[in-house]
């Protein structure tokens, strides 16, 4: 049985250089199925209070999106030019509810690189609600530079700062000992494990869903050791691999780290590397007091 492939709308905010974003998304994404240009009545309108640059920028954001619709069909996607009325956020609404309904089960991306700022606040809040992927393309001279998404956690960054396991992961794959500045890096799972053994801190759940931690770092809940009536020792914790999954998984989900693709064959281990969102909870937290 052959399943149904999955739909991809890719909605796309029209202005002067659009079609060079539209050009990199379909390089980037290749799985979109539908485009949908969200575009303000106002490119579509004279106005007498417009100046000779007001008319020029219009006639390039109508230029771009007449490309964007040509560029669609030469690669057999369908594309629709839809019309965003004052005020943008309840216009987009509107319109992001009728293509929710008419496409159910699809994937959301959204292309924020062009078009008015209230055009993009309104699309980037719906992105959120979708669950959807907002990109800007860094479309350069030639237009050979990647789309980047904008990193939004799905964890709150307080989130975060409530389990000092997540801040010292996150802090492992963001600092290269031996440098003056901070930078990315990928580690194998083993590596990141035996970094944060030691300073392991078991934790539990408030009411609120909210990691609290239990103990002091490296100390396992139980019986200190006491050897012939000398003060007692702490237990050192080892921490199992499950505990170590749920952690990495966490943050994976919270898309903080990411999970990088082994380039050796006949190594198994994952690798992992921190991400701009990771980045920016790190960041949060560490100038929290």
């Amino acid at each position: 049985m052959v399943m149904a492939r999955q739909e991809h709308i890719h909605i796309v905010s029209a202005g002067e250089k659009i079609h060079d974003a539209y050009t990199a998304a379909i390089r980037d994404l290749q799985d979109i199925t539908h485009t949908f240009v969200f575009a303000d009545t106002s490119l579509y309108s004279n106005s007498a209070l417009d100046d000779e640059r007001t008319k020029a920028a219009k006639t390039a954001a109508r230029d771009a999106v007449n490309r964007v619709k040509t560029i669609s069909l030469s690669v057999s996607i369908p594309a629709s030019l839809v019309y965003i009325d004052p005020p943008a956020d309840v216009s987009v609404g509107k319109a992001v509810q009728k293509i929710f309904h008419d496409h159910p089960g699809a994937r959301y991306t959204f292309d924020l690189t062009e078009g008015s700022k209230d055009l993009c606040m309104a699309l980037f809040l719906h992105s959120l609600w979708l669950h959807g992927d907002a990109y800007y393309a860094f479309t350069g001279r030639r237009g050979k530079e990647p789309t980047s998404k904008l990193g939004v956690p799905e964890g709150a960054a307080r989130d975060v700062g409530s389990n000092p396991n997540y801040l010292r992961v996150l802090a492992l794959l963001d600092f290269t000992p031996g440098t003056t500045e901070s930078l990315p890096r990928v580690l194998p799972r083993s590596y990141i494990k035996n970094q944060l053994e030691a300073y392991y801190v078991p934790t539990r759940k408030n009411k609120g869903n909210v990691d609290i931690p239990d103990l002091k770092p490296g100390v396992q809940l139980g019986l200190p050791i006491v050897n012939k009536g000398k003060p007692a020792k702490p237990v050192q914790h080892t921490m199992n691999q499950g505990t170590l999954t749920h952690i990495l998984s966490t943050l994976e989900r919270w898309d903080l780290i990411r999970n990088m693709p082994v380039q050796d064959a006949n190594r198994k281990e994952k690798m992992y590397q921190i991400t701009s969102s990771g980045e920016l909870a790190l960041r949060f937290n560490e100038s929290r007091p």
